[in-house]
């Protein structure tokens, strides 16, 4: 009975997620919920007792994941020597890449937010972007001190990039959007934003630092 109970929640996180991510907290409802989810509303709540409570658990699942790919890359960049500094912070950037492109309903949950979406829930931010992200601000900081550069806007410029790219990708030259799922558009946007981000901080190029070697 419990296994039943455990899969029938699972099954409401997962469909919240989807509309949520689709939709926007304030475009979806316990009833469209319960729908897709092929339960009454009644067994929806038996598990939630409302749509800001299921809501809640849905962005901290989204920030659990993120944090389990960030926290550990963070804390890695921190501890890498001087040689190990630029492939230390190329995982940091592969990491993010690699969590949007695999779960993009991750960014379209954030994005949501930064659209005034569940504007009555305020704390989720406070909660969990700006730990996890100061966290990681924490990591590039004296690289960027040394380089003369903001950290909190290199985090946050490498953040809006992944975002828009995981969600909308870029143009090709026949006018049709690609994004991560276009191999070779997901292999430019990464050497594209590991070479932003490394000469923002200073950071030579694979290519520099093995000509200087």
């Amino acid at each position: 009975m419990a296994s039943g109970q455990d899969g029938e929640r699972e099954q409401i996180l997962r469909v919240a997620t989807q509309l949520f991510a689709a939709l926007g907290y304030d475009g979806t409802t316990l009833g469209q919920i319960g729908d897709s989810a092929a339960l009454d509303q009644q067994a929806v709540n038996a598990y939630f007792a409302s749509k800001r409570q299921l809501y809640v658990v849905v962005m901290e699942q989204a920030h659990q994941l993120l944090a389990s790919v960030l926290r550990q890359r963070a804390e890695d960049l921190r501890a890498a020597g001087p040689e190990d500094k630029p492939a230390a912070l190329d995982r940091l950037i592969d990491g993010y890449i690699d969590l949007c492109a695999e779960h993009p309903e991750v960014p379209a949950l954030w994005m949501h937010r930064w659209l005034s979406d569940a504007s009555d829930i305020g704390d989720l931010e406070a909660r969990y972007v700006r730990p996890l992200a100061e966290d990681v601000i924490d990591s590039i900081t004296p690289l960027a001190r040394a380089a003369g550069a903001d950290p909190h806007y290199t985090i946050d410029s490498m953040i809006w990039c992944i975002h828009g790219f995981a969600l909308s990708g870029v143009l090709d030259a026949a006018g049709r959007r690609r994004g991560p799922d276009d191999p070779r558009a997901l292999r430019r946007f990464r050497a594209h934003l590991r070479q932003m981000v490394r000469r923002n901080l200073g950071l030579p190029d694979p290519a520099t630092a093995r000509d200087s070697g």
